[in-house]
C-alpha cells in the first residue's frame, strides 16, 4: 500500500460515534485518537494533522433542558518509531462552545483547551508481505484531565471544557486489504474515571465496520461505515457515599452511518471530509442527536 493510501486510510476511518450523554464531547466520547488502530504512518515518519468538528445536541426537557453547540479544533501528532508501533498525542481546542439552558437561550460561551489524549498502537499480526492483506492491531489510550474543570465555580459539569478525570480506553482493529478495496472492523471500550466533584460519565463501548475504495491512482478514497455506541448513565455522588444518582437523560444506544472522502493534495498532504448521520437510537430519557461534520488536513514528514 502506497504512502498516499496509508494517509487516506488513517484520515477517513476516524471513529465518529454517538453522543447520547449531555456532555459527551467534554468527557471524550469521540475516541478519534484510536484511529491508529486501523492504520499508521510509515516507520520513522511523523504525521501531523488538524481536524475541525462541528456538532449540535440537546438533552432533558423543561427545567432540566440543556443544549450545546460547539466547534472543536484538534491537533493530532503521530510518530512511528518502529514498524509495529505508533505513538500519538491529541490536543483538542474549543474554538467556541455555547451552552443553552432551560429557556433555550445561550447562557454560557466557553473556549480553550480540552482534555488531551495519549495513544499507543501495536500490531499483533501483520501478514501478506510489504503490502499486508491482514493486519490486527491493539490501541491503548489515556485521556488526561487537561481541560478546565472549575469554570463558574465548577458546580455544573456540563459547563466544563474537561471532565477532570483520567479515562483509559482499549481498542482492537482488523483490516483486510485487497486493492483498490479495504475492509475493516474494530471496537473500543472506554472506562471513565470520576471527576473532582464526584461526577462520573458513563463507561462506553464503540463498534464500527466499514469499507473504502481508492480511485485515480489513490488520489481519491471514498468510505462508508456503520457505527454503534452504547454508554451507561452518567452518575454523581449523593449525601450517602454508598448511593450514586443517575442522570436519566444520559447514555443509551445510538447507531450511525458515516460517509467520507479523502483527497490527496500533493505527495504528503491529505484533505478529509466526513459526515456522520444518526439513524438508530435507543437513548435514555429525552435526548436529541444531529448530523456531525468533520473536516481535516494531515501532513507526513520523514524524520
Amino acid at each position: 500500500m502506497s504512502l498516499i493510501c496509508r494517509l487516506v486510510a488513517g484520515c477517513i476511518a476516524i471513529f465518529l460515534f454517538a453522543r447520547p450523554a449531555r456532555a459527551c464531547s467534554v468527557c471524550g466520547c469521540d475516541p478519534a485518537a484510536l484511529t491508529v488502530g486501523l492504520d499508521r504512518p510509515s516507520s520513522g515518519s511523523l504525521r501531523v494533522g488538524l481536524e475541525d468538528r462541528y456538532l449540535v445536541k440537546e438533552s432533558g426537557e423543561g427545567a432540566v433542558f440543556e443544549g450545546e453547540r460547539e466547534n472543536r479544533l484538534a491537533l493530532r501528532a503521530q510518530y512511528a518509531p518502529a514498524r509495529g508501533l505508533v505513538a500519538e498525542l491529541d490536543l483538542p481546542f474549543f474554538l467556541w462552545r455555547d451552552h443553552r439552558g432551560a429557556g433555550g437561550f445561550t447562557d454560557d460561551t466557553a473556549h480553550g483547551l480540552g482534555d488531551a489524549q495519549l495513544t499507543a498502537r501495536y500490531e499483533l499480526l501483520r501478514k501478506g508481505g510489504f503490502v499486508p492483506r491482514h493486519v490486527l492491531a491493539v490501541a491503548l489510550a489515556l485521556k488526561l484531565p487537561t481541560g478546565a474543570n472549575t469554570r463558574l465555580g465548577g458546580g455544573d459539569p456540563h459547563l466544563q471544557l474537561g471532565s477532570g478525570s483520567w479515562d483509559p480506553s482499549v481498542g482492537l482493529w482488523y483490516t483486510f486489504g485487497d486493492h483498490p478495496w479495504t475492509w475493516y472492523a474494530g471496537g473500543v471500550a472506554r472506562f471513565n474515571g470520576e471527576g473532582g466533584r464526584g461526577f462520573h460519565y458513563g463507561n462506553a463501548v464503540f463498534g464500527t465496520a466499514g469499507l473504502r475504495r481508492a480511485f485515480f491512482d489513490e488520489r481519491l478514497v471514498l468510505s462508508l461505515e456503520a457505527q454503534a455506541r452504547y454508554a451507561g448513565y452518567d452518575t454523581s455522588r449523593t449525601s450517602d457515599p454508598a448511593v450514586r444518582a443517575a442522570d436519566p437523560d444520559s447514555g443509551g444506544f445510538l447507531g450511525y452511518a458515516t460517509s467520507g472522502a479523502a483527497i490527496a493534495l500533493g505527495q504528503d498532504l491529505l484533505l478529509r471530509l466526513q459526515l456522520q448521520l444518526p439513524l438508530v437510537a435507543a437513548l435514555h430519557g429525552a435526548q436529541s442527536e444531529h448530523p456531525v461534520g468533520f473536516a481535516g488536513l494531515s501532513w507526513d514528514f520523514a524524520l
